[in-house]
């Protein structure tokens, strides 16, 4: 037996220096589709040109890895468009047997199809506009 320690600095600094080396794509687990292919798979199914964040990263959030990538790549079952769609449109996920769990509602697309007459319930009422115009009887 020898007296020298089995993990020296030298050998420590080699496989450390070895590790950075290593691309950090190698090391990752794929899970799912990239960002862009999603978006464009969301873009497509809505027939919207812009999609919002906050309903990007909760499709992105809420649908499993499976369900993501075959949207991505247009294999999609209709079940897995159909929520899609219904989380776009809605801003709420509801996974059957499961509570609703709401991600984007005042993004959601149904509010931009009509966004040039109506506004977000839940937020201030009327037109837009309607506050700049004097009372009735004023």
């Amino acid at each position: 037996m020898t007296d020298h320690p089995i993990l020296s600095r030298r050998l420590f600094l080699a496989g450390t220096s070895a590790a950075a080396l290593v691309p950090v794509g190698a090391l990752a687990q794929t899970t799912g589709p990239s960002r862009p292919a999603f978006a464009a798979a969301c873009r497509t199914l809505s027939g919207f040109d812009t999609i919002p964040d906050a309903l990007l990263n909760g499709a992105m959030r809420a649908l499993p890895a499976r369900t993501r990538e075959a949207l991505a790549t247009g294999t999609a079952e209709e079940d897995g468009q159909q929520a899609l769609l219904g989380l776009l449109y809605t801003g709420m996920h509801a996974p059957k047997g499961a509570e609703s769990e709401r991600h984007a509602y005042a993004e959601a697309l149904m509010f931009a199809a009509v966004e040039d007459s109506l506004n977000v319930p839940s937020y201030c009422g009327g037109l837009p506009g309607y506050w700049a115009e004097k009372p009735v009887g004023a």
